[in-house]
């Protein structure tokens, strides 16, 4: 009589239950290490980097407002701009000075 020839169902359900496990296991290792690496290479290319056209441009641009001179197409002078604010701040305290005296002169009339 011929054996009775039957699948061990209790194997194939544990060898593909580990098999997706490993899956499953070696797929969110490989994504951890990807971030990681990205991580790392984003650090690296940050700390290189150079800006050297900005720095170029803003030297220029520092320069230029710095610098007292006459503007060869309208005639107007030019004065550095830091000097520029202490002119505004200044006219604007002396202009808020005189906007007071004129307002207490008139409530006293």
């Amino acid at each position: 009589m011929a054996a009775y020839d039957d699948l061990d169902v209790k194997r194939i359900f544990v060898v593909g239950f580990l098999s997706i496990f490993v899956l499953a296991v070696t797929a969110l290792a490989v994504q951890v290490l990807y971030y990681a690496m990205l991580t790392t290479q984003q650090a690296e290319t940050a700390a290189e980097s150079d800006y050297r056209r900005q720095q170029a441009i803003l030297s220029e641009q520092t320069a230029e407002i710095s610098n007292y001179g006459v503007n060869p197409d309208t005639g107007n002078v030019v004065i550095p701009i830091d000097q520029a604010i202490e002119l505004m701040v200044k006219e604007n305290k002396e202009a808020s000075k005189n906007n007071d005296s004129k307002n207490t002169d008139s409530d006293k009339t």
